[in-house]
């Protein structure tokens, strides 16, 4: 419980900047996510964490990255449990920063917990861990992920998605 809050805290504080994907602080936060994967020695799904993609909203062009990571299952290694959870938020707006705390830093801290859980315990199934970008700007993270899948979808056998959890 002290890690999964000091992420929260982490990720909420002012100097992510409210995770507004394609900005400084949601770079931060992705940087901050491959971190801790890569401390917990969690391998990365594909050749590398981070899966980018590329939207419009609007007039407006973005580029988001999901970060993918995996824990091989010990019986089942070629069935999947994806945990998910977005890091993106509002950003600043009119000059005040919208830290998200509840939305979605307890759902990355969650998903953070998970993945030391199952490194100290691993699970029978393999478990993808993801973490969306994107979400608050109309779930292009998860789109993207889900039509341009690492793993078969029939290989997967559920998503616990994690938002607003505090």
């Amino acid at each position: 419980s002290e890690s999964l809050l000091r992420h929260v805290k982490t990720l909420s504080s002012d100097a992510f900047e409210g995770r507004r994907t394609g900005t400084k602080g949601a770079i931060k936060a992705k940087k901050y996510i491959i971190n801790q994967f890569h401390s917990l020695k969690i391998l990365p799904l594909g050749e590398k964490y981070e899966q980018s993609f590329y939207f419009s909203k609007g007039k407006k062009e973005y580029e988001g990255a999901n970060i993918l990571g995996l824990i091989k299952g010990t019986c089942n290694p070629k069935k999947y449990i994806v945990i998910s959870a977005h890091y993106d938020h509002e950003g600043i707006k009119y000059g005040e920063i919208y830290n998200g705390a509840d939305d979605n830093a307890s759902g990355i801290g969650a998903l953070l917990g998970f993945a030391e859980y199952f490194k100290k315990h691993p699970p029978k199934h393999s478990v993808i861990l993801a973490a969306f970008d994107a979400e608050e700007l109309g779930l292009q993270g998860s789109k993207y992920y889900m039509s341009n899948s690492i793993v078969s979808s029939k290989n997967i056998t559920i998503n616990l998605n994690m938002d607003m959890i505090s």
